[in-house]
């Protein structure tokens, strides 16, 4: 929420999808909760990323595979989470995105699939690891934790 964190309306959008299940599976504490809850798991992730979303670093789409498709009711201008339709995939799905919005905008897909960053970055996408999105989250904690001791200290002073 930093004025560097936090484009500006003229700004062009930056884009992130994220492949659900991918990250759940690559990220060990998210994988041990999944053998368990996985509900709770993707729960965890979407609070994550809906951090980062609330950050303005990224416009963040979460897709998982599964739920016979559709989207999940969230508020405007919060994380969209998409469920793939039956007969998709996760993958199917988010090319199908990068492809529609291709040179539109910046867009950027996380996943542990190296097929699918090859896919996504023959359209026009850049591809990166959960490993990169778990600094990303790190990085948008931190620039958000500045940000409101800097306005703290304003209030106080």
């Amino acid at each position: 929420m930093s004025p560097a964190a936090r484009p500006g309306p003229d700004a062009a959008a930056r884009y992130l999808l994220v492949d659900g299940h991918s990250v759940i599976h690559s990220w060990p504490e998210l994988r041990s909760l999944h053998s368990r809850q996985p509900a709770q798991a993707r729960g965890r992730l979407i609070r994550q990323l809906s951090d980062l979303h609330d950050s303005g670093r990224w416009r963040v789409t979460l897709v998982f595979d599964g739920r016979a498709g559709g989207r999940e009711e969230t508020p405007a201008d919060s994380l969209a989470v998409l469920y793939a339709p039956s007969e998709r995939t996760a993958d199917s799905v988010i090319e199908r995105i990068v492809e529609a919005h291709a040179g539109k905008a910046e867009i950027a897909v996380v996943t542990a699939d190296h097929a699918e960053i090859i896919a996504v970055e023959s359209l026009g996408a850049s591809g990166f690891s959960p490993d990169w999105l778990r600094g990303e989250l790190g990085e948008a904690g931190r620039e958000t934790a500045e940000w409101l001791e800097k306005h703290r200290r304003k209030k106080l002073t």
